[in-house]
């Protein structure tokens, strides 16, 4: 076993602690689709029609309707390097970014189709040209600054890397070191770094030779690895995976004292899916409207401002006012945290334990250093021992705390797979005043009670039913009878 435990550090980080899981959806993604243009993508299979590269666009392509339809308010790019043109500066050769960062829409789904429906070889030659000289750092550098770009804060920031090359300086140590250091400063200023392998029928891809010190991926993440896509439905596949979002529902710090605590991200497992909210229009102009609140003062009709107002509450006759910071500090019941309170046996929760939907709680290695290696221990101690972690938790500052139980789950992978991550199921437990005291021998009589009841019922409609028949059927006979 490797020294992540099973633990991989795939998920998007950045999410601020205010937002509820009901608005996740609101917040959005930056991606920028890296695209490798070098004469060796393109290049087709003998049982194919379309080339390396025409596979990537139209996967990007695909990639765009899908988020017109889910995320349209997510930033798409495409950036072409390994061209012999280049629209971006005299200091970026080789690069040429096709469609700035921006929400996708009709107009650049057309453009992109040019490239994957009725693609022209020859055109693309004259327009954009093949270069093999580029410099990976400058690359990734360029795409750095095209994030820099965008005002509006994005949630996850990721470049997918589309190539065919598995040593892209094979020949340049002084670009291969300088390529492997930016990688890096891309992961230090919270930039997701994918490689998407783009080959033919029987060929390989080594991440060893060059993107595993470029991704920071361990010997055995090397091997976890899923093959290379052969295909257009394998790629898609592919693309599709790593677009996927992953968040967590918060970050909480497991504290076992003063001294000592890890980070943890916490996952939904089950989510209400909520509807979107209703968005106002002006009737004539259909621009979207927004609501602004103002309080008068009902004697002089003057505008009071929030420093104007006070909370008040009515008691025993007198009115007592509140400010903000007494009102807030009311409100907290502490910082949000998951504090260790013991262990007991995992026999010892029940299902009638069960008070809502819990959580997974899954190390976060990038806020303290050596988290994911204490977590894993733990899980393994739970594990052996059989025992269940008794914790304090407050999820947000306003709200107040639980006690709930971290249930380990063991690690299982079938064929390189992970079918079943390795982590603690967050689960709710109830108050005293939750479960309710039952006298069984009360329920006993009650229910002896009402089966009389019902049997004297059922008796009852049964004979009326039967008399009502009786005198449809041998009315007349009856009669004579009497």
């Amino acid at each position: 076993m490797d020294g992540t435990f099973g633990f991989e550090n795939d998920f998007d980080q950045e999410y601020d602690d205010q937002i509820g899981s009901n608005s996740i959806s609101s917040l959005r993604d930056g991606t920028l689709f890296l695209v490798d243009c070098s004469s060796s993508m393109f290049v087709r299979a003998e049982v194919e029609d379309k080339t390396l590269f025409e596979k990537c666009m139209k996967a990007i392509q695909n990639m765009y309707q899908q988020k017109i339809y889910g995320s349209d308010k997510d930033f798409l790019g495409i950036v072409f390097f390994g061209t012999e043109q280049n629209n971006t500066s005299e200091d970026f050769p080789h690069i040429y970014t096709l469609q700035e960062l921006d929400q996708p829409s009709a107009e650049r789904i057309k453009e992109i189709e040019q490239f994957s429906t009725n693609f022209d070889f020859k055109n693309f030659r004259q327009e954009y040209g093949n270069s093999n000289e580029y410099a990976l750092n400058k690359v990734f550098w360029w795409c750095s600054n095209m994030f820099s770009l965008i005002t509006q804060k994005l949630d996850t920031r990721r470049i997918m890397l589309f190539t065919r090359k598995d040593h892209p300086h094979e020949n340049d140590k002084t670009l291969e070191k300088l390529a492997k250091n930016k990688s890096k400063d891309l992961y230090d200023v919270g930039i997701i770094l994918e490689v998407v392998p783009v080959v033919l029928e029987g060929e390989k891809f080594d991440f060893s030779k060059f993107y595993a010190d470029a991704l920071m991926l361990s010997e055995e993440e090397i091997k976890l690895l899923p093959d290379p896509a052969e295909n257009f439905e394998e790629l898609e596949k592919t693309v599709r995976s790593k677009d996927h979002k992953r968040r967590p529902y918060t970050h909480l710090n497991l504290e076992f004292d003063n001294n000592l605590s890890i980070s943890c991200s916490v996952f939904n497992l089950v989510r209400e899916c909520s509807k979107p909210t209703k968005i106002k229009l002006d009737k004539k102009t259909n621009v979207e409207t927004k609501t602004v609140t103002r309080r008068f003062n009902p004697d002089t009709g003057e505008i009071l401002f929030a420093s104007d107002t006070k909370l008040a509450l009515d008691i025993f006759g007198k009115r007592i006012a509140f400010e903000q910071d007494e009102i807030k500090s009311i409100k907290r019941f502490g910082n949000p945290a998951l504090r260790l309170i013991g262990f007991k046996d995992l026999k010892t929760i029940k299902p009638y334990m069960y008070v809502k939907p819990g959580h997974f709680l899954y190390p976060d290695e990038k806020s303290i250093e050596g988290s994911t290696t204490l977590f894993g221990a733990l899980l393994q101690k739970c594990l052996e021992k059989e025992k269940f972690i008794l914790c304090e938790m407050i999820c947000r500052i306003n709200t107040p705390p639980r006690l709930v139980a971290l249930y380990p789950q063991q690690e299982e992978v079938e064929e390189k797979i992970q079918m079943i991550p390795p982590g603690f199921h967050v689960l709710y437990l109830p108050f005293a005043d939750d479960i309710r005291q039952i006298d069984r021998m009360k329920i006993h009589k009650l229910l002896n009670c009402l089966r009389n009841v019902l049997i004297n019922l059922s008796s009852n409609i049964a004979q009326k039913i039967l008399k009502i028949l009786l005198y449809k059927n041998f009315g007349s006979k009856l009669k004579l009878l009497l």
